[in-house]
């Protein structure tokens, strides 16, 4: 029997199409998305995504509805309709590329935060989830500036959320519960149903809407 692809110690028993040979079970479950690109379309991996995303929707959402509380019972809509335009904004990069990690998502956002705060810093590189995440937030705040402090509170929220609910031997669990919960509580609008371009910020379905 041919040895794993990817380790060449144990036994390769699956066909993975991204590296071209037979992957262990053991490589497939703990690199794939996060060290293998896999397409989209192998089998394992549409059925393992399927999987987390369904097991940990319920668990973010309610997890995301104790930590943005104060923000409800402070009034402060527009910080919870950007947290909202973020979560949309990460779902539409991620729908359609297989590899990140909570490493990639933070990264992102603390670049975000510098390009939003009150001292300009100017980086010429950024990841591209960063280039992604800036693009439509400096688009959005060119047509309403005022909403840069809620703005910046809005990612912080988001840092904090990200932390508390990743999990170090998982590297891809915030991810997994933020798709989950995005498809499963958010009203999604067609255009991003559609198309990858995002053009409205969706909102949210709270338990007994």
């Amino acid at each position: 029997m041919s040895l794993c692809v990817y380790c060449h110690e144990r036994p390769g028993k699956r066909a993975c199409p991204a590296l071209g040979g037979l992957i262990c079970p053991l490589c497939c479950g703990q690199y794939r998305g996060v060290e293998i690109n896999c397409p989209v379309s192998c089998k394992y991996f549409k059925t393992h995504e399927g999987y987390q995303r369904a097991r940990l929707a319920e668990e973010f959402h309610r997890f995301w509805l104790k930590e943005t509380e104060s923000l409800y019972k402070a009034n402060k809509e527009r910080v919870l309709d950007l947290i909202i335009f973020l979560e949309t904004l990460i779902y539409q990069f991620y729908r359609e590329r297989v590899l990140g990690t909570e490493a990639d998502i933070t990264e992102a956002l603390e670049f975000l935060k510098r390009r939003l705060g009150t001292i300009a810093i100017i980086e010429t590189t950024s990841t591209p989830l960063g280039a992604h995440l800036w693009k439509h937030f400096e688009e959005r705040l060119k047509h309403e500036p005022s909403l840069q402090t809620e703005a910046l509170e809005a990612i912080e929220k988001s840092l904090q959320i990200l932390q508390a609910f990743s999990d170090a031997a998982q590297p891809r669990k915030y991810l997994h519960g933020l798709l989950g919960h995005v498809e499963r509580y958010f009203k999604l609008p067609p255009e991003l149903k559609e198309s990858p371009q995002l053009i409205a910020t969706p909102q949210i379905i709270t338990p007994g809407s």
